[in-house]
């Protein structure tokens, strides 16, 4: 196998060397996953430059300084944690929910199928999306992580929120939906996202580098939501907070599909999250949320 001539290059000598091995590794983690039969399709092979002790700092300077050009926008990490996350434990996590993510790990997933779920007036993160990304207390300069970020309806507004000093990075586990979300990001002019494809327990993110975690209708999909926590708030800057919106799941009053769908309620849901270590900040009241609720912590 030729590396790709796309590779990402950085500085000389042993730097190029590992970048040629670390594709290689990634080349096959992505076969190991089953996926590659979309590196072509949608580019998703890309190099990441990471050093022992410094890598975090220096793939954030890269991401501002636009060497991780939209060109090549996804950094695949293939199910493999190269953060170094995963304890002892983390990785046998069982499955929670199995089955809940099949669709979304097709790799034929329609996306305009998507579209007409998730970007629709009748939904009600879509319909109230201006005073969520208000509540989310997003400033410039910021780096966001929209986890679960799907079709990149937030992921979008978050890019203008933080300005072109701020960065987004659009984290999902479907390729399909990552290529979107750059193809959109292209036709937009937003330069200030990065995509990247993460495994189903990590959202792959360099440490202590997130001012802003957005979790929107996603955390009931969370299948090992131990090991995702605990990449997240290995993620997050101190001080930072995580928000958290998804469904109420009432017994009588939620309808029957999303009572069966969602696994747990906002209450065993904050536990979850209280327990894998952020302190519970507010829940907000989101004028229009009939179905969703509000929930933020915060990163001591």
């Amino acid at each position: 196998m030729r590396p790709s001539k796309q590779c990402l290059r950085s500085d000389q000598g042993a730097e190029s060397s590992f970048l040629f091995w670390f594709e290689v590794f990634l080349f096959l983690a992505g076969l190991r996953k089953g996926i590659a039969g979309n590196f072509n399709e949608v580019n998703l092979l890309k190099c990441l430059w990471l050093e022992q002790e410094r890598w975090s700092a220096r793939i954030t300077s890269l991401m501002k300084r636009r060497l991780l050009s939209l060109s090549l926008p996804i950094i695949l990490l293939g199910g493999i944690s190269l953060f170094g996350e995963e304890k002892a434990g983390v990785s046998e996590e069982k499955s929670v929910k199995p089955g809940i993510n099949e669709n979304f790990l097709d790799p034929k997933l329609k996306v305009d199928d998507w579209l007409k779920r998730f970007e629709v007036e009748s939904r009600e993160v879509f319909h109230e999306k201006e005073k969520v990304l208000e509540a989310c207390g997003i400033k410039k300069g910021m780096v966001v992580a929209d986890i679960g970020a799907g079709t990149g309806l937030y992921s979008r507004l978050f890019a203008e929120a933080v300005g072109p000093e701020g960065w987004v990075a659009a984290v999902d586990i479907s390729a399909p939906f990552l290529k979107h979300v750059v193809a959109r990001a292209e036709q937009e002019g937003q330069k200030n996202i990065t995509a990247i494809l993460s495994p189903e327990n990590s959202v792959s993110l360099p440490p202590n580098s997130v001012d802003v975690a957005f979790i929107c209708d996603t955390y009931h999909h969370f299948e090992f939501p131990r090991g995702t926590m605990k990449s997240l708030i290995r993620s997050l800057k101190r001080g930072g907070t995580v928000v958290v919106i998804d469904f109420e799941r009432i017994e009588g009053v939620t309808r029957d599909w999303l009572f069966g769908h969602v696994r747990a309620g906002k209450q065993v849901f904050r536990k979850e999250i209280e327990d894998a270590g952020l302190t519970f900040v507010e829940e907000l009241k989101i004028d229009g949320f009939k179905e969703n609720y509000f929930l933020r912590f915060r990163k001591d």
